[in-house]
């Protein structure tokens, strides 16, 4: 929808009426407005679809699409991104990366739930400092694990957070005395289902914290001011208000093609972790699509009132997520892969005065460069220190197609796997395999692995070195704990697979507990219940000292592991210190037996313990478990 349109809306929502004395106090530093949204797929929008061909855009079925004119409509009066990028494709480490400019690990949050360190600067500290009125809006995630944690005691420059919940995703809001409050939740549990009887347009969170933006940008009209709006949808659980969550029930969703490729053919770091799937859940992908478009029509209250208190050419409006969501490509739903679908972002701009419109821009970027283009485009200083790339003139150019081959780096943080991308190709080196190249040109799809093609041979080769020198560069967490990345294509296998060593037995104690002696150990699993986190070995504190790396090897035989489990092995120390915890570390658990080898490493903490086991349910047997000093 164009501008020229939003005046007979806002006549008909009642809003002009409010627009003269808007115009006397209008501000002369850019205003910026932000609206983010969660686990967010490019395809649901059509400013993405119609740069694509019908066989990308439609990966569900002919005609299977949510309109979004509002959201588009940004795109069309301003900039479209097209190769912008999570940091770290999960909600805490890109969420981080955003407000800070700085890589998920040099954040303090590099896996959820994380809390960022403290005295971060941010975009909004910086903006506080030029005089603007910053607030935030909707789910933060920043704080560790305060749930829902409304108004954070830590601001990082957001001067008013009362709306800023920590995490959660619940369906239905309240507003007591100024203060948010839960409504319409069923006791949660894992699996716990969201109550959205009863829900309306005022206490549906979508339409809650929407209006109450437009309550702060109503206050702050007359001075500069920044707002971010942090949407909690569409991410799961997919539940959503009436008319809304019977609008796609006719429509019937086609398996996208990257669902019915053989398992074998896919790179080994794919197979892992969630369930691999083989139908799509047509209830949750039509819920899915109404939460899009419930989304989209809030959007178009948030750019109509811009419109209609003549405050629209004079503010930057952003429209972007923190990661995508692979709604079945790859076998898979949700994130934290290095896919098309999960890593990369929407990211749109509009800025009248400033960003021509029907922009394209297909530079590669990440959420760390956001906090440094944004300050730059609106001519306020940096952030001291950040890690991102100030690229404002790249949207301020009068080119309407702007194109460079800059690699940028994308980190898992706890996973085996980092990727190189550029606006062409995107590398993935992991543990686990060889590496992956694939051309998003040629093969948009994922399928093919160019790595070996003598024809790409230079490009693998750049992209490799690049990543490799980002990855030392910014503190790639799985360097700091021994990964090793198959970085040549002669590494067939993982290059920290080890053999077996000599050494006195283990013990177990009476409770199933296993005193170390660093030698081996014979464990049998077979009794263990099939659950999502099934604990096999635990190994008590007073084994491991502090500052210190220890090397694990597990031989290991399936006695009926359920499809797609994985095993996870993990440090915990002193629970009162909240820095003493090693990244999750995963491994792929497939097959009749295999031989999983890890680093882990303690720091200055006290009281640290093992904990090994497998995700996903069945049962294994250890046949044999070594943990050596290094």
């Amino acid at each position: 929808m164009n501008r020229r349109n939003f005046s007979m809306l806002a006549s008909a929502t009642g809003i002009t009426a409010m627009a003269g004395n808007a115009l006397a106090g209008k501000s002369k530093k850019t205003n910026l407005l932000i609206i983010h949204t969660d686990e967010h797929n490019f395809r649901t929008l059509g400013c993405y679809r119609e740069l694509m061909p019908d066989d990308q855009a439609f990966v569900w079925g002919e005609g299977v699409k949510v309109d979004t004119p509002h959201i588009d409509s940004i795109a069309h009066d301003g900039a479209i991104c097209t190769s912008y990028y999570a940091s770290s494709p999960v909600c805490t480490p890109s969420r981080a990366s955003f407000v800070t400019g700085l890589y998920p690990i040099a954040t303090g949050s590099p896996v959820n739930n994380m809390p960022m360190h403290d005295g971060l600067a941010t975009f909004a500290s910086v903006l506080k400092d030029q005089g603007y009125a910053t607030s935030y809006v909707g789910k933060w995630h920043l704080d560790g694990d305060a749930k829902p944690g409304f108004e954070p005691a830590r601001k990082f420059g957001f001067s008013d957070n009362r709306y800023m919940m920590n995490r959660g995703h619940w369906k239905g809001l309240s507003n007591i005395n100024g203060k948010p409050a839960v409504i319409g939740l069923i006791p949660e549990k894992e699996s716990a289902k969201f109550n959205v009887s009863g829900s309306n347009p005022e206490n549906f969170t979508t339409d809650f914290l929407t209006t109450r933006s437009l309550e702060i940008l109503e206050r702050d009209k007359g001075k500069p001011f920044c707002l971010m709006l942090s949407i909690p949808d569409p991410h799961g659980p997919n539940s959503v208000r009436p008319p809304y969550d019977t609008m796609f029930k006719n429509f019937h969703f086609e398996n996208p093609r990257t669902m019915d490729v053989p398992v074998e053919s896919m790179p080994i770091w794919a197979q892992g972790g969630k369930e691999l799937v083989s139908e799509l859940n047509q209830k949750q992908m039509q819920i899915y699509f109404g939460m899009v478009k419930c989304i989209d029509d809030n959007v178009g209250r948030l750019l109509e009132w811009l419109e209609a208190n003549g405050l629209a050419d004079n503010t930057i409006v952003v429209f972007t997520s923190d990661h995508g969501d692979l709604m079945g490509e790859h076998k898979k739903h949700n994130k934290g892969s290095p896919f098309e679908t999960s890593a990369k972002i929407p990211f749109l701009i509009r800025y009248p005065e400033k960003i021509a419109p029907g922009k394209m821009i297909h530079t590669a970027y990440t959420t760390v460069d956001f906090p440094q283009t944004i300050l730059g485009i609106m001519g306020a200083p940096g952030i001291p220190g950040s890690q991102g790339l100030n690229d404002a003139k790249a949207f301020t150019s009068p080119a309407k197609k702007v194109e460079d081959g800059r690699v940028t780096y994308i980190t898992a943080s706890a996973s085996g796997w980092v990727a190189a991308v550029n606006n062409r190709c995107k590398l993935v080196i992991s543990e686990s395999d060889i590496p992956w190249l694939f051309d998003l040109k040629k093969d948009p799809d994922e399928l093919i692995n160019f790595y070996l093609n003598p024809e790409y041979a230079q490009i693998g080769k750049t992209m490799m070195d690049e990543l490799v020198r980002q990855m030392k560069a910014y503190n790639e967490p799985g360097l700091a704990k021994g990964k090793n990345y198959l970085y040549s294509a002669d590494q067939k296998v993982p290059a920290n697979t080890g053999g077996k060593k000599k050494g006195g037995k283990l013990k177990a104690d009476k409770k199933g507990e296993y005193l170390i002696d660093e030698a081996d150990l014979e464990l049998n699993a077979k009794g263990a219940k099939k659950s999502s986190w099934n604990r096999v070995l635990e190994v008590p504190t007073k084994s491991f000292a502090p500052n210190t790396t220890y090397a694990l090897t597990m031989e290991w035989e399936s006695k009926g592991l359920d499809k797609g489990a994985d095993f996870f092995v993990n440090f915990v120390g002193d629970k009162s210190d909240k820095t003493a915890k090693q990244l999750h570390i995963w491994k792929a658990a497939a097959g009749e037996s295999g031989t999983l080898t890890l680093e882990l490493s303690t720091n200055d903490s006290n009281a640290w313990q093992l904990t090994a086991g497998i995700r996903g349910g069945g049962h294994l047997a250890a046949k044999r478990i070594q943990i050596k000093k290094k």
